[in-house]
């Protein structure tokens, strides 16, 4: 653990801190925050509004990575003569939405409650592509998704240090808890001491204003 006073590392068991001295069962335990000499500054945090306008920033640029990455699959599955599942994907769901049978690349009728086809793309394009972009960005030197950088916020863990990618990862799937939660992991930031998110809790990551 860290001790509360002097941001240092001490013994978890201990009723003291090993540096300073300071009576750790009576000491708040809270986040140590400190200003930091590089580009990071940790001294507010990013509240629910400048968030939610990071997050619809993410959001175009999401749909420009997934257009790219259906783009990428579009082009391999020509290369190696296969069906487009991305392309299957779109049809299967207009067959859907007019009540027609829902059909495959070779016309055969496609009698699964939930296609693989379908299957497929929403996991590549709300799970996978979603997944890299913002478990890379945040682990990243700029500690931040490009929605982020726009508001001028940056993610770290309780000390104020740059996250892993596991970090980042698990943050971000606690985001789909939240999503799940219908968004009430998210409106939390706005009753939250240090405006955390249930996936900011989850993670144990702060997001600073810069």
């Amino acid at each position: 653990m860290y001790c509360p006073k002097c941001g240092k590392e001490t013994e978890q068991s201990g009723n003291f801190c090993q540096s300073c001295g300071a009576n750790l069962k009576e000491s708040p335990q809270k986040p140590f925050l400190k200003k930091r000499a590089g580009p990071i500054k940790t001294e507010k945090f990013s509240g629910l509004g400048g968030r939610f306008l990071g997050g619809l920033v993410d959001l175009v640029f999401l749909i420009l990575f997934d257009l790219l990455a259906a783009a990428i699959i579009g082009i391999v599955s020509w290369i190696l003569g296969r069906p487009d599942p991305v392309s299957e994907t779109i049809r299967m769901l207009y067959q859907y939405y007019y009540h027609v049978p829902r059909t495959d690349a070779t016309g055969e009728v496609v009698n699964a409650i939930v296609p693989p086809q379908i299957i497929l793309s929403a996991m590549v394009f709300l799970i996978l592509v979603p997944w890299i972009y913002s478990a890379y960005l945040e682990s990243s030197q700029n500690q931040a998704t490009l929605g982020k950088m726009a508001i001028r916020a940056a993610v770290t863990d309780m000390q104020g240090n740059r996250i892993t990618f596991a970090r980042a990862s698990l943050r971000f799937f606690g985001k789909v808890l939240c999503i799940l939660t219908l968004f009430v992991g998210f409106l939390i930031i706005a009753f939250t001491a240090y405006k955390q998110g249930l996936h900011d809790k989850i993670a144990g990551t702060l997001v600073f204003r810069q």
